[in-house]
């Protein structure tokens, strides 16, 4: 099924079923994550957006991933915020050693984070 199809369902779909569109978008990589992109801004559909993302990271594609992720954090309501911050705490591990080193779009390395003392 064409990634616009995919998407134009995923769309419509209610907010208990448009899960099931996830794992049939996210095989299209990139542009999975640049046809979900907009919706992040859609208090309706952001939450399936990140999860989106996310699994387009897991499937191969990190790097693209966790900028998105992070180029949208700063705009989504806390709980989103929450969900944003756990694919990124899944994702950054996967990302190239050299460019997690150089904190790929912002994201700390494992182990960098700051602990309460």
């Amino acid at each position: 099924m064409p990634l616009t199809r995919l998407l134009a369902e995923a769309a419509v779909a209610s907010a208990d079923r448009r899960i099931e569109w996830r794992d049939q978008i996210a095989p299209f990589g990139r542009r999975a994550i640049e046809g979900v992109e907009p919706w992040l801004a859609d208090s309706a559909l952001a939450a399936f957006a990140i999860r989106v993302i996310w699994k387009v990271g897991e499937r191969g594609e990190p790097e693209a991933a966790v900028k998105a992720l992070r180029a949208a954090r700063g705009r989504q309501p806390v709980h989103l915020q929450g969900d944003i911050d756990w694919a990124l705490r899944a994702l950054v591990p996967m990302v190239r050693p050299t460019a997690a080193r150089a904190g790929v779009a912002g994201v700390p390395t494992p182990g960098s984070e700051r602990r309460p003392t």
